[in-house]
């Protein structure tokens, strides 16, 4: 049997499978921040649940701007919600 990683989703900090939550990632070198949908990208990784309701609560408590430590532009979230 196959180890699953498990991650925290950001917004309501419950851990889950990997593969059950969406990646976003920021360049380390650019700061470019992305959608990460193969998982593959380099660079620090946030997560947050395939749930409508966590994305809405990411955007409120702006969580991916406290991970990151910088604006997010609110085309990530828009495409993240698109997502699920």
């Amino acid at each position: 049997m196959k180890h699953i990683p498990q991650r925290m989703c950001i917004a309501c900090r419950k851990m889950n499978p990997q593969n059950e939550l969406i990646r976003i990632v920021k360049d380390k070198e650019t700061g470019k921040i992305s959608m990460d949908t193969e998982k593959k990208l380099f660079g620090r990784g946030a997560y947050i649940c395939k749930n409508p309701d966590c994305m809405r609560l990411a955007q409120k408590k702006r969580g991916l701007e406290r991970h990151y430590k910088c604006r997010v532009p609110q085309e990530i979230y828009e495409e993240a919600d698109r997502l699920i």
